[in-house]
């Protein structure tokens, strides 16, 4: 069996074509042979969230548990150093990571096994971007606990053959043409580290059987499946609303900034602006965001659109904000790799200090980027959430990349992290900006913007959303006592969900750090155990490994802590435990208040205000229906709910 993953239409899957066709002609019968005998999967433009490398243009994986062969027809050498040819040899099983370059003759060069490209101008290493492709797939099987030998490849699809030296292929190993066949491919990659020997037998393979039978079927390897929602948010980044096309235009050049609150339409307005951006302009943007289960999303809906992010003709790259910083701070020697996430600002302000002193120079900062252009160089930045970055690293980034190409979008009285941010002093003030304010309402149907608007005002925030008219309906259920108590109401909102043509992933389901078990092989919600014992299959974002590697079955319950939905949607959306979620930011935010001798006069009533605010971005994650729950019937936010409900008694229920 041969399978081919991704989108048919770019260079990378039909690259992925040629390895199927080559495969197949190298043994026949190969592709309608069982899986469970013998099984070859190409994942073209395969993505991995939330590691250094986040696209790899092909991986290749393979087990056979029937004798299949190849005929090693070039020169290379076995484990020992011997140089051998003509010599049969084993495919056991091997996983693969290949670079995809087009490069032709004048834009390849060659240092002996080393594989160089130019772009735009400047030389730089397909073998060093491979080596990390490597180290980043071995990374993801890691963290699956699987333990595999990566080989790696790059396709110089610009070259009709490699050229030679003698009688010798340039380069000698990792590598082939654009011409090849499965037994070339198989001895260039052997060749890179030395053919092995396996009971007196040369042979190819990646790790032991059962470890690759596991590895065949992880995610990265299952085409992502759109659900009907997905669909509709694929529609609206392509048709781009007038605003992103004048955005895109400007995107690198100037600031441009997105104002509005949860469910206005920042993020669709920035992607669509990202996407033109790459597709009309050739742009390399980066999406920079603090949330890491919404850069996860975001990755899926770039996967599912067929959006790269590779520096070669431009795309779009999705990173946490933390995780980039920290890698320039790295880069620039202000901490080294090992140093943790603590004393964060003030690594920030000290870097910044250094480039504002000449410490760190302009020169410096430029040299970083040649030297790893594939992690550093952007055309363009767009901060998610800008007025949560603390001030020191918001102009750190605009240091780097100048203020010209930092673009934001506000979330509006959404504060997380203390006080708002100020880009107006941050971006350089020669560049001109270009601001856009959303009041609309567009996720939520009509009758869930009146009831946040009618929570937000009994708790008397400064917050208020313009109800979606061209968007009817929308229900509330209230309901004392857990989610997962209640089997019948949980059947109910997934049976409504699935008339309206929705899938289970489709549905968010957001817990509070009480409800997450600790366990050895990872974190999981109490939730998830309910839903599994009612027979229902989980994507359980609590754990941070989990939350990187967004979920590719359309059969999924999504569940995340509360502080991991901001940005996120769904049709359906659970606030479970509710008012355990909000005395929990009530008592941080008390704590941090009363911790600041310069704080409110009223801590209590600040800190009861922050988390009311707070609220309001679970609150406005659904799409149709909000369900949420309680224990708690003296808490102040169950209150204001209930006295809402009570003046929305059209549209809420109270069970």
């Amino acid at each position: 069996m041969i399978e081919v993953i991704g989108i048919p239409g770019s260079h990378e899957y039909d690259v992925a074509c040629k390895f199927r066709d080559a495969f197949a002609a190298q043994w026949p019968g190969i592709a309608t042979s069982p899986a469970s005998e013998e099984i070859i999967r190409i994942a073209a433009n395969a993505k991995l969230s939330g590691y250094q490398v986040s696209d790899i243009d092909i991986v290749i994986g393979a087990v056979f548990n029937r004798q299949r062969h190849f005929v090693v027809r070039k020169l290379i050498k076995d484990k020992d150093g011997n140089a051998i040819t003509g010599v049969k040899a084993r495919v056991q099983n091997f996983f693969c990571a290949v670079e995809v370059k087009g490069q032709d003759g004048d834009g390849v060069a060659f240092q002996g096994d080393e594989i160089n490209v130019r772009y735009k101008g400047n030389w730089k290493s397909a073998t060093d971007q491979n080596v990390k492709q490597v180290h980043a797939l071995k990374a993801y099987f890691e963290h699956q606990h699987l333990d595999l030998f990566i080989y790696r490849c790059v396709v110089l699809d610009g070259l009709g053959e490699l050229p030679l030296t003698g009688i010798t292929t340039q380069p000698e190993a990792g590598a082939v043409a654009s011409v090849f066949t499965a037994g070339e491919f198989l001895a260039s990659i052997a060749g890179v580290y030395g053919l092995n020997k396996w009971n007196s037998e040369y042979s190819v393979s990646s790790c032991k059987q059962e470890v690759a039978r596991k590895a065949i079927d992880a995610p990265m390897f299952h085409q992502v499946q759109p659900t009907r929602i997905d669909r509709k948010r694929m529609d609206r980044i392509v048709t781009a609303m007038p605003e992103a096309k004048a955005f895109a235009a400007l995107l690198g050049q100037q600031r441009v900034h997105i104002r509005g609150h949860g469910g206005t339409g920042k993020t669709v307005l920035m992607l669509q602006s990202a996407h033109l951006a790459y597709q009309d302009h050739g742009r390399r943007c980066l999406v920079l965001t603090y949330n890491i289960a919404l850069a996860a999303d975001i990755r899926r809906l770039l996967a599912l659109l067929g959006v790269p992010s590779a520096i070669e003709g431009g795309g779009v790259e999705v990173k946490t904000a933390m995780s980039f910083i920290y890698t320039w701070l790295s880069r620039l020697g202000v901490k080294s790799v090992q140093t943790g996430f603590g004393d964060y600002e003030k690594l920030c302000a000290e870097c910044l200090e250094m480039i504002d002193q000449g410490a760190i120079t302009r020169a410096d900062i430029e040299q970083k980027i040649d030297e790893d252009p594939e992690l550093l160089c952007f055309d363009a930045i767009i901060v998610d959430e800008a007025q949560d970055w603390p001030q020191p690293e918001a102009r750190l980034l605009s240091a780097i990349y100048g203020g010209h190409k930092v673009s934001i979008a506000d979330g509006r009285e959404q504060l997380l992290r203390g006080k708002p941010t100020d880009w107006g002093r941050t971006l350089s003030d020669e560049h001109q900006s270009q601001d856009h304010s959303f009041t609309r309402c567009l996720r939520m149907k009509r009758n869930l913007g009146l009831f946040a608007n009618t929570v937000a005002r009994i708790a008397s925030l400064n917050w208020e959303i313009e109800p979606n008219d061209q968007a009817a309906g929308g229900k509330v259920i209230l309901r004392r006592g857990g989610y997962g108590d209640d089997p019948e109401l949980v059947r109910r909102v997934v049976a409504e969900a699935a008339s309206a043509g929705n899938e289970p992933v489709d549905l968010l389901h957001c817990v509070p750090p009480a409800a997450v078990l600790a366990a050895d092989a990872g974190r999981s919600s109490r939730l998830s155990e309910e839903f599994k014992k009612m027979g229902y299959a989980t994507w359980d974002g609590v754990d941070d490994k989990v939350r990187a590697e967004f979920p590719r079955s359309p059969d999924l319950f999504r569940i995340l802590q509360y502080d991991s939905v901001r940005g996120l949607e769904g049709w359906a959306a659970v606030l479970d435990h509710f008012d355990e979620a909000w005395a929990y930011k009530a008592n941080y935010w008390l704590s941090h208040f009363n911790s600041d001798p310069e704080g409110p006069p009223d801590p209590q009533r600040a800190a009861s205000t922050a988390a009311s605010r707070w609220c309001m971005i679970p609150l406005t994650r659904p799409m149709d229906t909000l369900v949420v729950t309680w224990s708690d019937d003296n808490s102040p936010i169950v209150k204001i709910l209930l006295e809402a409900a009570r003046r929305h008694s059209d549209f809420v229920e109270v069970l």
